[in-house]
């Protein structure tokens, strides 16, 4: 048994019975209570459309379903910021149109040349970091958007560096339920989308300690764990 405290406003319920899913099936729905549901508020929060030209900016389990939620959206390009190949390919594979391994101005230079010179309708920011932070007003077009979920960790933001370029910046905590019994939900069951690819490796509960250091040191993406029958 499992006592959850804001189960009237954190829970959703599933159809059937565990037993009804696959393992696949299993980890995409696992991933409606967090990461897919926090890419997803990225890019509503960037308000991407149709034909948008968007960079993901990092590429753990939530920058990888911001790539799957921005071609949800209808966007025409994603471009994933990644230095990891197994990332990259996944990116890939979810509907990302390209990748730039590089970092600092030699990653906006290359994004800028990807995107015709003009930089980013939207850019998802997935990371929190001062370095993200950078590289996404770094990337983003006068005019654009900018959809953050990475919990900010850096230096105080300069204003201006929103307000002169007529920046949007928007984002914070998802609304998980929401959008999982809005859409995400729908999509997954009907396999219109697969984000629990992200879970790449299994644990047991008492390899824990394990599980979380092989997410820090970028073993995998992130940890799925296999509780006893």
């Amino acid at each position: 048994y499992l006592k959850f405290a804001y189960g009237d406003w954190a829970l959703v319920k599933i159809p059937g019975q565990p037993s009804d899913y696959s393992e696949g099936m299993l980890k995409s729905l696992l991933t409606l209570s967090d990461v897919m549901a926090t890419g997803y508020h990225a890019a509503v929060t960037a308000r991407v459309s149709k034909g948008d030209k968007v960079v993901v900016v990092g590429d753990g389990a939530v920058g990888q379903c911001a790539v799957i939620a921005a071609k949800m959206l209808g966007a025409a390009q994603i471009i994933i910021m990644s230095r990891h190949e197994d990332r990259q390919q996944m990116a890939l594979e979810s509907g990302a149109t390209a990748f730039v391994a590089e970092r600092g101005q030699e990653g906006i230079d290359k994004v800028l040349e990807l995107t015709g010179g003009s930089g980013a309708d939207a850019v998802l920011e997935c990371v929190g970091a001062q370095a993200a932070t950078e590289q996404a007003f770094g990337v983003v077009r006068p005019g654009g958007r900018i959809g953050r979920v990475g919990l900010p960790h850096g230096e105080k933001m300069d204003p201006t560096a929103t307000f002169y370029r007529n920046i949007t910046l928007a984002g914070g905590p998802a609304s998980v339920t929401t959008y999982d019994k809005k859409v995400l939900l729908k999509a997954v069951l009907d396999g219109e989308i697969n984000p629990g690819k992200v879970f790449t490796h299994s644990y047991k509960l008492d390899q824990i300690n394990q599980a979380y250091q092989d997410m820090a040191t970028r073993k995998t993406i992130k940890s799925y764990i296999v509780f006893a029958d």
